[in-house]
């Protein structure tokens, strides 16, 4: 049995939260992932259902990151930590490959390899690489990376944006990451590090529900089933899990897991503690043209920043990027 199999066992009797078979739970994944994929490539309308991928939440994500510029999080990576173009870089759990493909735009690397665990997805980002002319610059693969076996001193760069809290075998993921890492080469994550499979406590529900409360009705509006959304309610454990087995399985581990392997080299939290929640499926009726509604948006990330640096919350999201020990 090879050691990241015999880990990934180990992982999976301490948790005892998964479904019966890990090739279904890995099938069932792909299958989600996929699908996701095809989505995002076919438009823009998911970006409404989520508060990371909204323009005016994406301006608050990235002055956090880059300390207070409107620069977009990865042209920040790039102009701070990768002035000169790196050979080859990696990004692990690529989805529809936006990120190598931004990232190739802006002279991150001349060349990126990009893992996914699903093989529509791969295919998705393959050709959304070939239509913008840049498909003989990545190299796209299908792979489950909680057993991957990366070749050592290899990439320039690692990325793994929203990828991490996915990964069950992380001690593996993160040790394979550290020796595939050039002497210079840097780890840059743009992860979810809050509660596993969004359990949060109970006494955010109240803070997430005035939050919601204190925007018109109006701006409520479901854009996946048109309701008014009225109250913020925890996910249930079985059904984050059914959805996907892989999500946030040890979400909670990460940053411990990543100071132990590497070097932090910065690191800049970015909330989400709250919002992730109150603006779900709803973030896309605000209009960024819209004072009023920039204004509104201004304000809840206001009061979802004030708590935490107050130290009444933490932050479920964070940018790290860091070299190995």
């Amino acid at each position: 049995m090879s050691e990241a199999r015999r880990l990934l066992g180990g992982v999976r009797r301490r948790v005892g939260r998964l479904l019966p078979s890990p090739a279904d739970e890995r099938g069932v994944t792909a299958e989600h992932w996929g699908e996701e994929a095809r989505t995002k490539a076919e438009g823009d309308d998911w970006q409404g259902l989520y508060w990371q991928s909204h323009a005016l939440t994406q301006r608050h994500i990235d002055r956090a990151i880059a300390g207070g510029s409107d620069e977009n999080w990865l042209n920040f990576t790039k102009r701070r930590f990768f002035p000169r173009r790196g050979r080859l870089a990696l990004s692990l759990g690529c989805g529809y490959g936006v990120l190598e493909r931004h990232a190739i735009a802006v002279d991150v690397a001349e060349r990126f390899e990009a893992f996914d665990i699903s093989p529509e997805a791969v295919e998705v980002a393959q050709q959304e690489a070939d239509r913008v002319g840049i498909g003989d610059r990545i190299d796209y693969e299908a792979q489950d990376l909680n057993v991957i076996e990366l070749a050592p001193d290899r990439y320039d760069a690692v990325f793994a944006a929203q990828t991490l809290h996915h990964i069950e075998a992380l001690e593996h993921l993160l040790d394979q990451v550290r020796s595939s890492l050039t002497r210079d080469g840097l780890f840059v994550v743009n992860e979810y590090v809050g509660p596993v499979r969004f359990q949060f406590p109970d006494e955010r529900l109240p803070l997430m529900n005035r939050l919601l409360h204190a925007l018109p009705e109006t701006h409520r509006r479901s854009l996946r089933t048109g309701d008014v959304k009225d109250e913020v309610v925890r996910p249930r454990e079985q059904e984050v899990q059914r959805v996907d087995p892989s999500e946030s399985i040890r979400s909670d581990e990460i940053v411990g897991l990543i100071e132990e392997r590497f070097e932090i080299v910065y690191r800049a939290d970015f909330g989400g503690t709250l919002l992730q929640f109150v603006l779900a499926d709803i973030v896309g009726n605000f209009d960024p043209a819209d004072p009023d509604d920039v204004a509104m948006i201004d304000l809840v990330c206001l009061y979802e920043q004030t708590l935490i640096d107050e130290g009444v919350l933490p932050s479920d999201f964070t940018y790290v990027v860091a070299k190995a020990r």
